[in-house]
């Protein structure tokens, strides 16, 4: 539908007050009280509750607010996308993407991709898991791959799958001599108090992996007493595979994982501790057909490893 200044209404619910907004518009009160009220009549539905100072949306004023940002980003969209006709450029998609996630998942998807979509131009935006949600919620990429986030004030999410987290490490540490095990069916880890002392290498305690095992951890009166931290997975699996520590690898990429003769395999907990996986983009953002078609084959990649993903 078509709305008539639709920064007069954006601006009313920015201020919280038409006076306010009237003033920072150079509008009269009058004049900007007598749009609100013909934009209400027009639509048939009561848009801001006036018995309260500040002024605040009602259910159908959080709706409509909703429809008039999401369509801004549209028009702006539009806009850049002609540019981009105009002046021949290759239409770009921005996809965010930890460091680790990206090595064990681009090799298999931006092939297929290419071959869907040859005259879109993928940009790679590769950061730390928090990172990630800022990128999004300042609409710098079209969308993330990460786990769920705590905040989604600004976010939406389309699950992807769970994925096993697993136990690896070096076969010869002392801890896993003598228990059978393989990458490729992994054995549940016997006693999770044997790892009490032994050096763990570990994603920071922010981060949602290192929460759900620090929350293993408890249920299970297990108390590490000695913690290597690192920001990059690659880092803490090389570091396992020289006999460094025990770490811990999502199921997806076990299969890329280097030195893969030297490295034990275990999943923890039982049932086994899974990890939530999903595409995240802004709220009320728009995702382009070449942004779905990606998202479908991200979908398609993760879906052998699907741990019945609510």
């Amino acid at each position: 539908m078509f709305v008539k200044n639709p920064e007069y209404f954006l601006t009313i619910v920015k201020e919280r007050s038409i006076s306010k907004a009237a003033e920072r518009l150079y509008l009269s009160q009058p004049y900007l009280s007598q749009y609100l009220s013909k934009l209400e009549g027009g639509l048939g539905a009561v848009l801001l509750d006036r018995s309260h100072s500040p002024l605040r949306l009602t259910p159908a004023g959080e709706v409509f607010h909703a429809y008039l940002e999401r369509q801004g980003y549209l028009d702006r969209q539009l806009l850049s996308d002609l540019r981009d006709l105009q002046d021949k450029k290759r239409p770009l998609l921005h996809i965010g993407v930890s460091p680790w996630r990206g090595s064990i998942l681009m090799p298999d998807l931006l092939p297929r991709f290419e071959e869907q979509f040859p005259g879109v131009q993928v940009v790679l935006h590769e950061a730390s898991v928090p990172e990630l949600g800022k990128l999004a919620e300042a609409n710098v990429i079209d969308f993330c791959i990460m786990q769920i986030p705590d905040s989604l004030e600004e976010l939406t999410y389309e699950p992807v799958m769970r994925e096993r987290v697993f136990l690896v490490g070096h076969r010869d540490h002392p801890t896993l001599q003598g228990l059978e095990t393989s990458w490729d069916d992994p054995r549940p880890f016997p006693d999770l108090r044997l790892l009490e002392r032994v050096r763990l290498i570990m994603l920071p305690e922010n981060w949602r992996l290192s929460k759900q095992l620090y929350n293993l951890f408890s249920v299970h009166s297990v108390e590490p007493q000695n913690i290597l931290v690192t920001t990059n997975t690659t880092t803490a699996i090389n570091l396992a595979a020289e006999r460094m520590g025990l770490a811990f690898l999502q199921e997806s990429g076990i299969s890329r994982a280097s030195y893969l003769d030297r490295l034990a395999c275990f999943t923890l907990g039982e049932p086994p501790l899974t990890c939530p996986l999903a595409v995240v983009y802004k709220k009320n953002g728009f995702l382009s057909p070449a942004a779905r078609a990606f998202i479908r084959l991200i979908q398609d990649f993760y879906s052998r490893y699907d741990r019945d993903m609510e």
